[in-house]
């Protein structure tokens, strides 16, 4: 069954379209000449018509049924001088006619399983589709929105569609998501990529490797850990070597005068012998030792200036460190360190060149310059890194924005692999139930093999002739007849009584109730005897077009029978069927399908209307609008609330007339002069100037033009004229019922 058409852009429809929504078994379309009928007809009969590109059919379980359509057409389509036969069954025998049947039961019963199914797999699809739309929102919100103010150039492409976004997260878990990287190294990364084109920047080159070899050389020196004597063949040595004096003696020696004062007793005691053997004790290797002492002090301390001074200029290179990663702050703290170190190592180095009997320990710098060396040697990694991101530029962003992805990836593993374990639990439900699809389908199939086969046996083109026939001769159509065609099988050809051909000789009402009758052995067979089981819907579009009134009653009682034996009471392979009309007499009459009852659930009706050349669709659901001609036109004057002023003054002028005019009353100037103002006079003159005209009758059409404001002032003087005439309780109960 069809379940909603949506008209679109097409003839009278607009762009935004017109929407028939929840379609039953019966469904009722009235509309007036040029409302819109046809082009739904038309749409129906043939859906891939170009200028019907926009328009659309939902169906019930997205399983499409053939749609046989009987508009202005169909006549023109089959209505030759030798018309396609129609197969319906035949002479066959109870048995071969009630085996037919149980397979039709057992094909609805195998469809009605197979629907179940489908439906079950829809259901888990939506299911899938609603943990798909989940998932989506959160990782939009979780992994995109959290992380773009960083990474913003990584989801390039993926910010303007949640569904893109998805699908990627999906693709690039599934590639790889593990990690070591550090959020922080990422955005380093990524703001050196990102922010403009990095440039190439020189490693921090020091040249240091000799002066630190000559410092560790004159740290090392042995002279530190040697006690320097004066000389032993000296008679005065043995003294001093008891006292243990010589640093204090050769430094006073310094002291001693010209006139041999001692600088010790300040007593000329200092004999020209006494000095001699003073010059002589320390005289040779003890001088050679002191100069050694002086000598490497100085050069300790210039080379130590000279290191620290070179370190010092590493943290003046902010490019480098900044791109060496270089902690700075702890770099400095290292070379005050080193600083200081020096500093102590010359204190002590001055304390031994002031007391060179003394042993002294010199510590080793070599530890603390290593840990400085270290640090410019890992910045300098970083540098030959950041170099080689330089050179292969486009390469290093595409590491980035994988490294990115395998980060995020990580860091979300337990969210994305529950959802790719809960898709493949879909996937497994799906596959089993898709499993029992397939095989109920092919049970269907091989049951509609057989129903085809049985009916290819049994079904002819006579039946058709044979029911037609007869139908004319009740409906005393008896001056021509339907015969099988002599010249091709399976066709027929309309003869008159003398055997002439009768095609071209109709007249308008016999060809149209003849092809009716012609149309409705479709709803029994089909032009395919293949198909003659199948299901279909029909659409009558406007089947009483030149009719008189006795064959209108006819053609509508078939078509309430065909309603309510065959489709509603399911007797039929008719599922579906839509009737569109503009005549108020058949619309009434087909409706009427069950007896006194107002509302059935498996019947709707529907209003087609034409506004400013637009058609417009209004929903009435279970509840018939269409009354009588006189109801109607309340009808329209309630509820079309964009009729024009012309529209609506005739609706009224219409039902004034027909109303007083049944009581025998006139609406004369009486009633005119009762309104106050010129204005609304003149209003109520025009809405009485019809009556007992006789040349205006109440139409069975309906007619809708433009709106405009005056409408509003004739419905109040209208009303006016009912209270007026003393038959407001009339119009309080037209507008209610309408």
């Amino acid at each position: 069954m069809i379940k909603s058409i949506i008209m679109k852009n097409c003839a009278t429809y607009p762009a935004d379209g017109a929407i028939i929504e929840n379609c039953q078994k019966v469904n009722f379309f009235y509309g007036p000449n040029g409302s819109g009928k046809s082009t739904i007809s038309n749409f129906l009969h043939n859906q891939t018509a170009p200028q019907y590109a926009s328009c659309k059919i939902n169906w019930e379980n997205d399983t499409p049924t053939d749609i046989v359509v009987y508009n202005r057409d169909f006549r023109a389509r089959h209505f030759k001088e030798n018309i396609a036969g129609v197969f319906t069954l035949g002479e066959a025998t109870i048995e071969e006619i009630e085996a037919l049947d149980k397979m039709k039961k057992e094909r609805d019963i195998k469809k009605e399983d197979y629907v179940r199914r489908t439906n079950s797999l829809n259901k888990k699809k939506d299911e899938e589709q609603s943990h798909k739309d989940k998932f989506k929102d959160t990782v939009w919100n979780v992994i995109l929105k959290q992380n773009e103010i960083y990474f913003q150039e990584v989801f390039s492409g993926l910010r303007g569609n949640k569904e893109k976004f998805r699908d990627e997260v999906i693709k690039r878990y599934k590639k790889s998501h593990f990690s070591n990287e550090t959020r922080e190294s990422l955005k380093k990364r990524y703001d050196i990529l990102f922010s403009n084109k990095p440039e190439k920047c020189n490693t921090i080159d020091i040249s240091v490797s000799h002066l630190i070899s000559e410092l560790e050389t004159i740290e090392k020196d042995l002279i530190w850990e040697k006690v320097i004597v004066g000389n032993k063949d000296v008679p005065i040595s043995r003294l001093i070597d008891f006292l243990d004096n010589a640093d204090w003696v050769n430094k006073g020696r310094t002291y001693i005068s010209e006139d041999g004062v001692c600088p010790f007793c300040q007593q000329k005691t200092i004999t020209a012998d006494f000095e001699v053997q003073l010059n002589d004790f320390f005289s040779g290797e003890y001088e050679k030792n002191i100069e050694h002492i002086k000598n490497i002090i100085e050069k300790y301390k210039s080379i130590s200036d000279l290191l620290i001074s070179q370190l010092s200029s590493v943290v003046s290179n902010d490019i480098a460190t900044s791109i060496g990663n270089l902690d700075t702050q702890k770099y400095k703290t290292l070379l005050d360190a080193l600083k200081s170190l020096f500093l102590s190592t010359i204190t002590v180095m001055s304390a031994k060149e002031k007391e060179v009997g003394k042993k002294i320990d010199i510590p080793d710098s070599r530890s603390k310059v290593n840990d400085l060396i270290d640090m410019i040697s890992v910045a300098n990694s970083n540098i030959i890194k950041h170099n080689t991101m330089v050179d292969n530029y486009n390469n290093e962003k595409t590491t980035l924005i994988d490294d990115v992805w395998e980060y995020l990836m990580d860091e979300q593993e337990a969210l994305i692999s529950g959802y790719i374990n809960d898709l493949s639990s879909f996937e497994k439900a799906k596959s089993g139930i898709q499993k029992g699809i397939t095989q109920c389908k092919e049970l269907l199939d091989d049951i509609e093999n057989k129903i085809f086969v049985a009916g290819k046996n049994i079904t002819s083109v006579q039946p058709t002739v044979d029911e037609i026939n007869r139908s004319l001769k009740a409906y005393g159509f008896t001056n021509f007849q339907i015969v099988p065609s002599p010249t091709k099988e399976n066709s027929y050809q309309i003869q008159r009584m003398d055997g002439t051909l009768a095609t071209n000789t109709l007249s308008e009402g016999e060809e149209t109730f003849i092809s009716f009758l012609y149309f409705l052995q479709f709803a029994k067979g089909s032009m395919d005897a293949s198909k003659v089981s199948s299901k279909k819907v029909l659409v009558l579009d406007d089947p009483i077009c030149s009719l008189d009134s006795t064959v209108l009653y006819i053609v509508s009682s078939m078509v309430k029978s065909l309603i309510k034996e065959d489709i509603r009471d399911g007797n039929s392979d008719v599922e579906q069927i839509f009737i569109l009309t503009h005549n108020v007499f058949f619309h009434k009459e087909a409706s009427f399908v069950d007896g006194r009852t107002k509302a059935l659930n498996d019947v709707y009706y529907w209003i087609i209307s034409k506004d400013n050349n637009i058609s417009t669709i209004r929903a009435f659901e279970k509840n018939n609008p269409i009354k009588t001609s006189y109801e109607l036109l309340w009808q329209e004057l309630k509820t079309n609330t964009n009729a024009s002023l012309v529209t609506t003054q005739n609706i009224m002028r219409r039902i004034i007339e027909n109303y007083f005019n049944i009581l025998g009353k006139n609406v004369d100037e009486t009633i005119v002069n009762s309104f106050d103002t010129t204005e609304d006079q003149m209003i109520c003159r025009s809405l009485i100037s019809w009556i007992n005209d006789g040349s205006h009758s109440i139409p069975d059409d309906l007619y809708i033009d433009s709106y405009t404001d005056s409408v509003e002032r004739y419905k109040q003087v209208f009303k006016e004229i009912f209270i007026k005439m003393d038959h407001k309780a009339h119009y309080d109960m037209m507008m209610a019922n309408a």
